[in-house]
């Protein structure tokens, strides 16, 4: 980058100078924060990625990057509370739920998440308030009905019960999307019972919701439960052969039973587990080599 000479403009007052100096301290500064944008960007990007792809720690640490260069960056903090909540660390999550909501009253993202959490930890007064901020924010809000709704049931109050669910229902036209979100808000602070409920509920209005029995079909695999997840897997796959979220479960879940026979010495399941992934996905590397290392 070209700077500017540090020399006064010839024929210029002592004011002109002053003034020509700051313009070039504004420069530079400028410069600098461009830099600074373009790399919490990049931080941000990188976190994105890493969450998506399930490295929570490199997600986190990413995030925990971003934030010390912009301490003020909503997103960052929201992902970083999301994290910690996934590896069970509640209450880091809820100082980056609580700073965001510091940093801007009006994100719902942030409150949504403090409510949640004060529901897991029984909080329920708590939570109450958390969601009547965000009807008074956006007063379309599904899921904050939907949890003031199940606040009002759980102090046996069901008239208020019932007149908070309808709003629930009334704001979002698609019932069964509420409830796969909330199921998927559960499921990522592992309140998994209460998942699998609201999973079954999208499937009781929408047998078709495959997104759903997928998520589903993760619950039980994790409980140990592998007939139960391959059963929603495939029954997905029955519904829709090009559904790429079943067809990685299905080859990422027999991967895994097949690894672990490998190494137990059980070479005829860890095969047959192999050889049901390829049926899956015929292009598994994983698969292809160890069938291929098998036979040789």
């Amino acid at each position: 980058m070209r700077f500017f000479p540090l020399t006064p403009i010839n024929g210029s007052s002592k004011f002109a100078n002053i003034v020509f100096y700051l313009l070039m301290l504004c420069t530079v500064f400028l410069f600098a924060f461009g830099i600074s944008a373009a790399d919490v960007d990049s931080l941000i990007f990188q976190g994105a990625d890493q969450h998506y792809r399930g490295n929570l720690d490199e997600a986190m640490a990413s995030f925990q990057a971003a934030v010390k260069l912009d301490p003020r960056n909503e997103y960052a903090h929201n992902q970083l509370g999301i994290i910690y909540a996934k590896k069970g660390r509640f209450n880091e999550a809820f100082r980056e739920f609580t700073l965001v909501a510091e940093i801007d009253q009006t994100n719902t993202f942030a409150l949504l998440w403090l409510g949640i959490l004060n529901l897991q930890q029984n909080n329920l007064d708590k939570g109450f308030q958390n969601f009547q901020k965000i009807i008074q924010v956006d007063a379309s809000n599904a899921d904050a009905y939907y949890y003031l709704g199940a606040i009002y049931n759980i102090r046996h109050n069901p008239a208020k019960a019932i007149e908070y669910l309808k709003k629930s229902r009334d704001a979002n036209s698609g019932e069964a999307d509420t409830h796969f979100r909330l199921g998927k808000a559960f499921r990522q602070v592992d309140m998994v019972k209460n998942a699998q409920l609201e999973y079954g509920r999208v499937l009781e209005l929408n047998s078709s919701y495959n997104a759903a029995r997928n998520e589903l079909g993760w619950l039980y695999y994790n409980a140990g439960d592998y007939a139960a997840a391959f059963a929603e897997w495939q029954l997905s796959l029955k519904m829709n052969p090009r559904d790429s979220d079943a067809i990685f479960s299905l080859a990422r879940g027999y991967n895994e039973l097949a690894w672990k026979a490998y190494k137990e010495g059980k070479q005829q399941d860890a095969s047959s587990y192999w050889k049901k992934v390829l049926s899956v996905d015929s292009e598994n590397k994983a698969a292809k080599y160890y069938l291929g290392k098998q036979t040789k």
